[in-house]
């Protein structure tokens, strides 16, 4: 499944802690959501995106570092027409791609195929509710649900069937939470795996970089034995076999990141930043992580020199300042990294889960099919997804709302007007269509 370059990338960081084998890079800045619990676009959307010969400096800059595995992320990464080409790149290098979506429109069959084709192996789509009118709610836009599991359809035709991992990232938040258990049986009734992460929102006096000002996404004191009560039974499904991605360490370190703030992955409180993970910005430059820029001049992964400026003193103790500052985050990506490198069990975890994905993944279905199986799940559990019955409860309310054209409308121009407020506007940088600059 992974490349011996790859192999050799996690073996060093196991031994050192210090191979950066996991790398998340943000192509673009564009998105065709508005997803209320998430700011990348609009931080990153003041620098321009890197063209092919940029991504090929970029490449041979992480090969030199010791790198392994690279997400390509964006905003929506599929927005890019040389996504392929961006795709190869990394691969033709003996780097492990993988993909992000949303799956809205853009994630075509011919796009998939051609990402397919240049090495592509590995995939997430973002799917945070089985009922429709939901997630477009929490995306901003109609029709996002369906766009996802019709992607989710032609995922499960076109990539391989073994030796690949497919997945759905979910944001677990108060809108979701009671629905986690369900879309894991999704999940693991078509052989794909589930990989959450607590959402994380944060106010205006201290800005952040992925995470957006809406506080309705937090969790109650109410909502607290609710939420210990789905963690307990996630673990229970993950013992029966069900497909969580996680790990158990990483589902502990997560409940406590929604109780306190603060979570339990991090060795001394401090995270690996850059000594096993970092971002990379849409134009090539370094990032501590996907909250936060690096302090002073940019350094960028586009310049030939960047792997003695990763490595120099002066470097590690800029991207420090910032990383002992940090109060800390659940993210899905670096916590894992960390965990799998530090603890054993949650290793050895990572390995199964490879282990499976090697012997056999993913089944092909079609879209009609999928509805059928969500059906199925939603029809036994009306208490969570009848939204009319169930109308009191606070999520099911934003729900109804959404529903209604008009009011739509309305909820769309307030949350527009408040973004411009906040000063979260998206700039629509420069852009990249076919490997050059438009």
């Amino acid at each position: 499944m992974f490349s011996l370059r790859t192999k050799l990338s996690m073996l060093r960081a196991i031994l050192t802690k210090d191979s950066p084998f996991y790398i998340q890079y943000y192509i673009n800045s564009r998105c065709n959501l508005i997803c209320k619990q998430c700011n990348i676009v609009e931080s990153n959307s003041d620098v321009e995106e890197a063209d092919l010969d940029d991504v090929a400096r970029i490449a041979d800059n992480l090969v030199r570092i010791g790198a392994g595995v690279v997400l390509l992320t964006g905003g929506e990464p599929f927005l890019r027409k040389d996504l392929p080409e961006i795709v190869q790149s990394f691969v033709s290098r003996g780097l492990n791609v993988r993909l992000q979506t949303a799956g809205m429109k853009v994630a075509t069959p011919e796009m998939l195929k051609r990402c397919v084709e240049a090495g592509a192996r590995d995939i997430n789509v973002s799917l945070d509710s089985l009922v429709p009118t939901k997630q477009d709610y929490i995306n901003g836009v109609s029709g996002s649900w369906e766009g996802a599991i019709r992607t989710i359809a032609n995922i499960s035709q076109i990539f391989p069937k073994t030796g690949g991992i497919c997945s759905f990232g979910c944001v677990l938040s108060r809108y979701n939470f009671l629905e986690i258990p369900g879309i894991l049986e999704f999940a693991t009734r078509i052989g794909w795996h589930l990989s959450l992460v607590p959402v994380h929102i944060t106010s205006q006096s201290n800005p952040m970089g992925f995470r957006s000002y809406d506080r309705s996404f937090n969790f109650t004191q109410a909502d607290m034995p609710g939420v210990e009560a789905i963690f307990a039974r996630l673990e229970q499904m993950r013992v029966k076999g069900h497909s969580l991605f996680d790990s158990t360490t990483f589902l502990k370190s997560s409940l406590q990141f929604i109780k306190t703030g603060r979570p339990t992955w991090r060795k001394n409180d401090v995270c690996d930043s850059p000594n096993l993970y970092f971002a990379i910005r849409p134009n090539g430059d370094f990032a501590v992580c996907c909250d936060y820029h690096l302090e002073g001049k940019p350094a960028s992964l586009c310049d030939p020199d960047f792997p003695g400026i990763f490595r120099s003193r002066e470097f590690r103790e800029r991207v420090g300042r910032t990383t002992r500052a940090c109060q800390g985050c659940h993210y899905g990506s670096y916590p894992e990294m960390t965990i799998s490198v530090r603890d054993w069990s949650a290793m050895a975890d990572r390995i199964k889960l490879n282990f499976r994905a090697e012997r056999g993944g993913i089944r092909p279905f079609e879209y009609d099919e999928l509805i059928k199986v969500m059906d199925e799940i939603r029809s036994r559990q009306p208490e969570v997804y009848d939204v009319r019955a169930q109308a009191d409860r606070f999520d099911n309310q934003m729900v109804i709302q959404w529903e209604d054209p008009q009011i739509r409308r309305d909820l769309m121009k307030a949350d527009t007007l408040r973004r411009r407020e906040e000063g979260r506007v998206r700039h629509h940088a420069h852009t990249v269509e076919d490997g050059h600059g438009t």
